[in-house]
């Protein structure tokens, strides 16, 4: 059997041949582009993974040292009060500050 003036056996090995190209060249490209996107991938997502660690502990230290801002300033205000109950001072002006 004929096609196009060649046999079946040359069809076969013409197919084996872009097959075999068609992989080579499928693997320059993995090796060439798609390896090292992956790695630089992976290292973003490392990274992404470390800043939003270090953004958790950035925020739990804010809140800490809110907490603690928080009861100073009431012992604070429990401060003055007793203060100005001692001094004699009355809170009811305190708009006038």
């Amino acid at each position: 059997m004929n096609f196009l003036g060649y046999g079946i056996g040359d069809w076969v090995g013409l197919a084996t041949l872009i097959a075999t190209l068609v992989s080579l060249c499928s693997w320059i490209f993995k090796r060439i582009a798609l390896d090292p996107l992956r790695e630089d991938i992976k290292d973003l997502g490392f990274k992404f993974d470390q800043r939003f660690q270090n953004e958790e502990k950035v925020i739990d230290d804010i809140l800490n040292t809110q907490k603690v801002h928080s009861q100073e300033l009431g012992s604070h205000s429990t401060r003055l009060t007793r203060l100005e109950d001692h001094v004699g001072i009355k809170g009811d002006n305190d708009d006038e500050y």
